[in-house]
């Protein structure tokens, strides 16, 4: 079983279904790391259109509350990261530089074509990253 796992966490559906996944190869000695990546548009439009900083902190943590919810009842041990970056760079450097064993995401599901011309967060961290990826459809 794995004792470090990486989350790679959004909010969105497709990022819960990842963290359910989890739960069927984890244990309750097991510790995830659930990382949500700021980009600058994000970030922009926090500090544009939110109050005061600690609000802007509760809406961020609002949006994983799911996900935490569900480690919570399943008394999974985890902590929660907010990095500022590039999704996908962000992924890959905090996932290399940590003692994580696997790296876990959800997918958008984007067709061949949209994926070619946009690239995915997933399939670009599963080619960088030095530990295994597991994405979640």
């Amino acid at each position: 079983m794995y004792k470090a796992i990486l989350l790679a966490a959004d909010g969105s559906d497709n990022s819960f279904r990842a963290a359910e996944e989890t739960l069927n190869f984890i244990t309750e000695e097991t510790e995830v790391t659930i990382l949500n990546v700021i980009n600058a548009e994000d970030s922009k439009d926090d500090v544009l259109h939110s109050g005061p900083a600690g609000s802007i902190m509760d809406k961020r943590k609002e949006k994983l509350s799911k996900i935490i919810d569900l480690y919570e009842t399943n008394h999974i041990p985890y902590q929660v990261h907010f990095e500022h970056g590039t999704p996908n760079e962000t992924v890959v450097n905090f996932a290399n530089n940590g003692l994580y064993q696997a790296v876990v995401l959800g997918t958008r599901g984007l067709n061949g074509l949209q994926e070619m011309v946009l690239g995915s967060v997933s399939h670009k961290v599963a080619k960088r990253a030095e530990i295994p990826v597991m994405i979640v459809k």
